[in-house]
């Protein structure tokens, strides 16, 4: 039977008072909330006081509270070597944390048992410290090993815990492992509804707040610091029944972490509030990842710093709002752990703000735009565009809402269907057009119709000189004009779609060992292996790929496609060379960086050499100011599995030499 302590009942209960412990005063137990319970622990150094000795439903083994029945447990005090378990199998079980101070150094601090389901109320202020020694997971002694947890709250398998209450409770896993952990199968609940007010902090050296099987928040203050992922649902590879899911419903979070801040095999964020700070990705999906409700409702996200953005290999933009300042990409459908998957970045509502150092929306595949307004500004280089979409058919397919895209137009890609308006273009072997115009960070930008209507303006926040702007408010009979800093650059109107991507190579610059960044290609390290026989150049007595670009008439100029549909001009009719084209030697792969190195016989009288990369029925420069001293080319670092074809050219005596350029072009596959 459960007593309802009170302190207004003080004296109505005063004939229960022999059934607490003589070194405990009634009040200790009293339960302010007119909250019912079955039984009152408060946790000393040296021992458990219990308010119903006789109850049932618990043991106590020192400084060790074992809850083996259904019920309501408050739990109070302060202990330096203490533990709570709830028993395997245990169900119904609620903890109601009421200025509870708890660690350990042998075990985590509050474990929930295989199978065993429990909530806990936070009162007051609490304090839960995982002390234990990070070595003791991998130890000698089996004892020792089996008995290690590694995180301030311990979900083990199977089993379910629900965070809910008006209180704060910090959960400390820094000097340990993890923060709160689930196991296999098992779901962690932060949150009963929108309507907690609880304050939790976690932290830890491994993951924050993390479940095997699904981790839900639904309301609550939730901050969480971690050297690793802040929140995660990634089961081990051999877990094969965990469904690695993140569903983030509201509350009001705010995610510290050294590498991804939400990482999951699926990513739902359907509501709430948060605040990301990201050595990695902000938010990342192995699989699918899903902003906002089909409604358009949504969360509001501010990623203030990170690698990449939003990342999974299909992204889902529905509904709410976001803020993305990445060092990389700042969306990237893409999983380079992936086979045969089809990546897609749809955007069908929602409003979206990216500032990236890489490329600002980068999709493997295709990438759709419906509905909402997305604002891209891109890097300020050549090696990496506002909007990119994968090689060899993928689509840029916008039908609705408002994507501007600011950036350089090296790498620039403008939709393959639907209406847009674009400004600057660039493209060609020997060097990418400029256009007439540039935009300086700082300046002002807008775009405006003929009768002088303002339909578009911002503050550049990076160099660029590529502007695309699609929207529904577009007119067909118009001529648009772009303005930087109130004076006309450029005009454009209505183009339609051609269906045919434009842009250059995926990947970007990096740094020292492979890893992108920006300015300079530089080699990779390490793991390199030489190309496969298929990586070799193609055959050079076969002329007539009807894909050659070159045009008989014109040698030197590689961005005038002979038309595929017109008969290959005999291949006497080439001009005679003395080989001054560079024959390549060898295909090297570093399958831990996805680089290629390419090495090439030197030509005599080189000024320099050029590496292009063939796309949409024209090549592109890659790397055109190569020096002639240099005889070998390392790839940035790209994306596994994607396959290019590629030519290398030397410049002699002032001209690229493209003579038989297609039948000595080559294919490299990305490991």
């Amino acid at each position: 039977m459960k007593a309802k302590l009170t302190m207004r009942r003080f004296a109505a209960a005063a004939a229960a008072v022999t059934m607490v412990s003589s070194m405990v005063s009634f009040e200790t137990f009293a339960y302010s909330d007119n909250g019912s319970y079955d039984n009152s622990f408060k946790f000393t150094n040296s021992g458990i006081s219990v308010s119903n000795e006789s109850g049932a439903g618990y043991k106590v083994n020192g400084t060790d509270l074992t809850i083996n029945a259904a019920g309501t447990y408050v739990v109070s005090g302060e202990c330096l070597e203490g533990s709570i378990t709830v028993k395997k199998g245990t169900t119904g079980v609620v903890l109601v944390l009421d200025a509870l101070t708890l660690t350990s150094s042998s075990t985590a601090p509050v474990s929930v048992n295989k199978g065993a389901e429990a909530t806990i109320v936070i009162k007051g202020t609490n304090t839960l410290t995982d002390s234990e020694n990070p070595a003791n997971e991998n130890s000698s002694d089996e004892t020792v090993a089996d008995a290690f947890e590694g995180a301030g709250i311990k979900v083990k398998s199977g089993s379910s815990l629900t965070l809910t209450g008006t209180g704060t409770l910090n959960v400390n896993g820094s000097s340990c492992k993890n923060g709160i952990k689930g196991g296999a199968t098992s779901t962690v609940t932060v949150g009963e509804s929108a309507n907690d007010t609880f304050t939790l902090n976690v932290n830890g050296a491994n993951n924050a707040l993390a479940a095997d099987g699904e981790l839900i928040i639904n309301g609550g203050k939730v901050n969480v610091t971690s050297a690793d992922d802040g929140l995660k649902a990634s089961p081990d590879d051999d877990d094969t029944d965990s469904k690695g899911t993140i569903t983030i419903n509201g509350g009001n979070i705010t995610v510290n972490a050294s590498d991804d801040a939400v990482h999951g095999e699926q990513v739902n964020v359907l509501g709430g509030d948060l605040t990301i700070t990201a050595g990695n990705d902000a938010l990342k999906a192995e699989y699918t990842l899903t902003v906002g409700k089909d409604d358009g409702s949504g969360p509001n996200i501010d990623v203030k710093k990170t690698y990449e953005g939003f990342e999974g290999a299909t992204i889902n933009l529905k509904g709410g709002k976001g803020s993305i300042i990445s060092s990389d990409d700042g969306m990237n459908a893409a999983n380079g752990d992936l086979k045969n998957v089809t990546f897609e970045l749809n955007i069908s509502g929602g409003e979206w703000y990216v500032n990236a150092d890489g490329d600002g929306t980068d999709s493997n595949g295709n990438m759709n735009v419906s509905g909402g307004f997305t604002e891209i500004f891109g890097a300020a280089n050549n090696g990496n565009g506002a909007l990119d979409i994968g090689d060899f058919g993928c689509s840029l397919n916008y039908t609705g809402g408002t994507i501007v895209a600011v950036g350089m137009n090296g790498m620039a890609v403008v939709p393959t269907s639907g209406n847009y308006i674009a400004f600057g273009m660039g493209g060609g072997f020997g060097g990418q057009s400029s256009s007439s115009y540039s935009i300086s960070k700082g300046a002002s930008i807008a775009i405006k119709d003929s009768s002088g209507n303002t339909v578009y303006e911002a503050t550049a926040v990076k160099n660029a000189n590529h502007v695309v702007f699609a929207s529904d408010s577009l007119k067909s009979d118009e001529t648009y004009t772009l303005y930087v800093n109130g004076q006309s650059a450029a005009t454009a109107t209505l183009t339609a779609g051609t269906g045919q991507q434009q842009g250059g190579m995926t990947g970007q610059p990096g740094h020292g060992g492979g890893q992108p960044g920006h300015g300079g290609w530089q080699p990779g390290h390490g793991g390199w292996q030489p190309g496969q026989p298929g990586d070799q150049p193609t055959d050079p007595t076969n002329p007539t790929d009807p894909t050659n670009p070159t045009d008989p008439t014109n040698p030197t100029d590689p961005t005038n496609p002979t038309d595929p549909t017109e008969p290959e001009e005999p291949e006497v009719q080439e001009p005679e060379v003395k080989n001054n084209y560079p024959v390549v030697t060898s295909i090297e792969y570093s399958e831990s960086t996805h680089q290629f190195r390419l090495k090439w016989d030197s030509v005599e009288g080189a000024q320099k050499y050029g590496i292009a990369v063939y796309l949409s029925g024209k090549w592109k420069v890659a790397a055109g100011d190569i020096s002639a001293s240099t005889t070998t080319f390392t790839s940035p670092k790209l994306k596994a599995g994607q396959t290019y074809k590629l030519v290398v050219c030397a410049k002699v005596d002032g001209e690229w030499d493209t003579s038989k350029i297609n039948s000595r072009a080559f294919t490299v596959t990305v490991k």
